[in-house]
């Protein structure tokens, strides 16, 4: 079994046309897992679509 890791993950995303910063951490057990948690939460709490969701930098924290 896979350890669970700590990721700040930091971006932007566009909401009716306007840029907006988002800065957040989730725990998953790689990066592409963690990127997709991200995705998923913007998609079904923000509702917006994936490709108005841009990842600029996934840092994994200790």
């Amino acid at each position: 079994m896979q350890e669970t890791k700590t990721f700040q993950i930091s971006g932007h995303f566009l909401e009716k046309k306007k840029k907006k910063k988002f800065s957040t951490t989730v725990g998953a057990q790689n990066e592409n897992t963690a990127k997709e948690k991200v995705l998923a939460i913007f998609g079904s709490k923000q509702k917006i679509k994936r490709r108005h969701i841009f990842i600029e930098e996934i840092k994994e924290e200790n």
